[in-house]
């Protein structure tokens, strides 16, 4: 009988968990964000004032990107508005959810262009780095709470800060493995990169 109880009681402290790491990869728990479709909880986010969606932004990128788009796959010429249909590549990405958050840009014009161009269109603070090591240690010295975007020699996607973990947010073209969140130290993707563009997204 206590074995039954001690059973039950790590049942219900592994379903609180909202994230687990395996792998590479950082597996979001779905179903609390799940709640509501996307196109749904899009309109709660856009009823936010000026102030409080710039307060929101962090969890945005960190939690609710992840939440809905992970596991939607990528491809070089996705330009899906859906999460979990259709593929998006690694510059859609970044511009399809900023406007979905509210962001006023030239979606498509700025997907399509080198990652440098949409980095000193929406960021401030902007920083070239030939080691992954420097990246991270930049970012670290930083407040928390920031996201930044990352242009890399052919690959573009978000960065934040979780503590003393930073983790790399985009649709990841090796494998066609599409939208996942990694840690920086371990993505195959980051670390393939010889130069980092790094600005923090100013909104």
């Amino acid at each position: 009988m206590k074995c039954l109880f001690c059973l039950l009681f790590l049942i219900l402290i592994g379903c609180k968990k909202n994230k687990i790491e395996s792998g590479n990869d950082i597996i979001v728990e779905k179903a609390e964000a799940k709640k509501i479709p996307y196109k749904e909880f899009l309109v709660s986010i856009n009823k936010k004032t000026a102030e409080e969606k710039k307060n929101y932004l962090f969890k945005f990128i960190n939690y609710d990107v992840p939440n809905y788009w992970m596991g939607t796959p990528w491809s070089f010429n996705g330009t899906t508005r859906k999460p979990q249909n259709g593929s998006i590549a690694c510059g859609y990405f970044i511009t399809n959810t900023l406007t979905d958050f509210g962001f006023d840009i030239n979606r498509t014009y700025l997907a399509q262009q080198a990652s440098s161009v949409m980095i000193k269109k929406l960021c401030k603070d902007i920083k070239y780095f030939s080691k992954r090591q420097d990246l991270e240690k930049y970012i670290l010295s930083k407040d928390k709470n920031q996201v930044y975007i990352v242009g890399l020699d052919f690959h573009t996607g978000f960065i934040t800060r979780e503590n003393k973990d930073t983790y790399f947010i985009h649709s990841n073209y090796i494998k066609n493995k599409g939208v996942t969140k990694e840690l920086c130290r371990t993505s195959k993707a980051l670390n393939a990169s010889k130069t980092f563009m790094i600005g923090t997204l100013n909104y």
